[in-house]
C-alpha cells in the first residue's frame, strides 16, 4: 500500500473514533442500546478481482458511505445511528502481518490520537484479533464511548471493522457480541451482477476502458443468466459497455451489443441512438439515420434527467455534418440544443 494510503488507513480510524464529538454534535436524547429489531441487513465489502470479501451485518444502522478507492484496491463502509458508529475497511496489505500483527500496527497509530484511551484490552475470537478501549471524555464532552475493533488478514488483504457506542452501558455488550458474531470473511467470493456493475462503473468514470469492459462483461453475463439489476441500471450497464467498446475501437462489438439491448428493451431511445453512432462510425449512414429516427421516436422513454444528445454536435457524426441527408434529419429531430456538463442536449 502506498505511504499515503497507509496514512489514510490510520487517519480514518482517528476520525471515526471522534466523529461523534465534532463541533455541532449533540447526543441523542434517546440513545439506542439493546432491543434492536430482529431484522438483518448484511453488507458485503469487496474489491475487484480479489477472492475474499468482508461480510458485516448492519442491523439497524444506516449506511453513510460505501465506496471503492479510485484505484479499486481498497473499500470503505461507514454506517451509524443515533449513538452507534461503524466503519469497515478492506485494504491491500503493505507488509506481511497476521491478524494480531495488524491490530498492533493499527493501535500504534490510534494510541497517538488526541484522546485518552482507557481500559485497553486485546483478545482473540478464532482467527480474528480484537481490540477494545473506552474514551470517557473529549474536549470537555462526556462520551463514555466504548470502541471495539476486529482485525482479519487473508492473503494480501487486510480487513478491519470498528464499532463504537456513545453512552455505553454493560447492556450494550449484547449487541457488541452479536455484531462481532456477524463479521466474517467470505472465501472464494463470487460478485453478483450489481457488484460487477459497480466495479465497472468505477473504472468507466475514470476512462479505464479495458478494466471497465472486463467488469461490465461479467455483469452482463450474470444478467443474461438471471436478471437482477433494476431496469435503469441494466440500461446503463448495456449503454456504458457499448460505449466503452466503441471508444476502444471495438465498433462491431458495440453495434452487436446495442442490437441486443434493443431486442430486450426496444423502446429505450439511447440503445437506438448509440446504435446510430456505431453505424455512423462504421460508415453506414443509411442505417444510422434510421436508428436516429427510432431514437427520437422513443425520446419520452429516456431515463429521467438523461436527455437526448444533439446528433449535429456529436463527434460520432462529425464526418457527416455537411451531408444534406444528415443535416436535414438532425435539424428535424433536434432543432435546438443547449450545453451541459455531459455535452449538447436537445431542447
Amino acid at each position: 500500500m502506498p505511504a499515503e494510503a497507509g496514512a489514510m488507513f490510520m487517519g480514518y480510524r482517528l476520525l471515526l473514533v471522534l466523529c461523534l464529538v465534532l463541533p455541532g454534535y449533540a447526543p441523542a436524547q434517546q440513545q439506542v442500546s439493546i432491543g434492536f429489531p430482529p431484522s438483518h441487513r448484511v453488507v458485503v465489502l469487496s474489491v475487484p478481482d480479489k477472492p475474499v470479501a468482508l461480510q458485516v451485518d448492519l442491523r439497524q444502522l444506516s449506511v453513510q458511505e460505501n465506496t471503492l478507492r479510485p484505484d479499486g484496491a481498497a473499500a470503505r463502509l461507514l454506517a451509524h445511528d443515533a449513538s452507534w458508529t461503524l466503519s469497515a475497511f478492506v485494504d491491500p496489505a503493505s507488509k506481511t502481518l497476521d491478524a494480531s500483527g495488524l491490530r498492533e500496527y493499527d493501535w500504534g497509530g490510534l494510541r497517538k490520537g488526541p484522546f485518552k484511551a482507557e481500559e485497553v484490552k486485546t483478545s482473540e475470537r478464532g482467527s480474528t484479533a480484537l481490540l477494545e478501549y473506552m474514551v470517557d471524555s473529549f474536549q470537555g464532552k462526556n462520551l463514555h464511548q466504548k470502541n471495539v475493533f476486529a482485525y482479519m488478514v487473508s492473503g494480501d488483504q487486510w480487513f478491519s471493522v470498528h464499532i463504537s457506542k456513545v453512552g455505553y452501558s454493560a447492556d450494550d455488550d449484547v449487541f457488541f457480541n452479536s455484531f462481532l458474531d456477524g463479521v466474517k470473511l467470505l472465501e472464494n467470493f463470487q460478485p453478483d451482477s450489481k457488484t460487477r456493475f459497480r466495479y465497472g462503473s468505477l473504472f468507466y468514470l475514470q476512462q479505464k476502458w479495458p478494466l471497465a469492459i472486463a467488469q461490465y462483461e461479467r455483469a452482463l453475463d450474470l444478467e443474461r443468466a438471471k436478471k437482477e439489476l433494476p431496469q435503469s441500471e441494466w440500461r446503463v450497464l448495456v449503454d456504458n459497455l457499448g460505449m466503452a467498446y466503441g471508444i476502444s475501437g471495438q465498433l462491431e462489438k458495440a453495434r452487436r451489443l446495442f442490437e441486443f439491448g434493443i431486442t430486450q428493451d426496444p423502446e429505450y431511445p439511447m440503445f437506438h441512438y448509440n446504435l446510430a453512432c456505431s453505424d455512423a462510425e462504421m460508415n453506414n449512414l443509411d442505417d444510422a439515420l434510421q436508428d436516429l429516427k427510432a431514437a427520437f421516436r422513443y425520446r419520452a422513454n429516456s431515463i429521467p434527467g438523461e436527455g437526448m444528445p444533439d446528433p449535429a454536435k456529436d463527434s460520432s457524426f462529425e464526418k457527416y455534418v455537411n451531408d444534406s441527408r444528415f443535416k436535414a434529419v438532425a435539424q428535424q429531430l433536434c432543432p435546438s440544443s443547449h450545453e451541459t456538463a455531459s455535452g449538447s442536449i436537445c431542447d
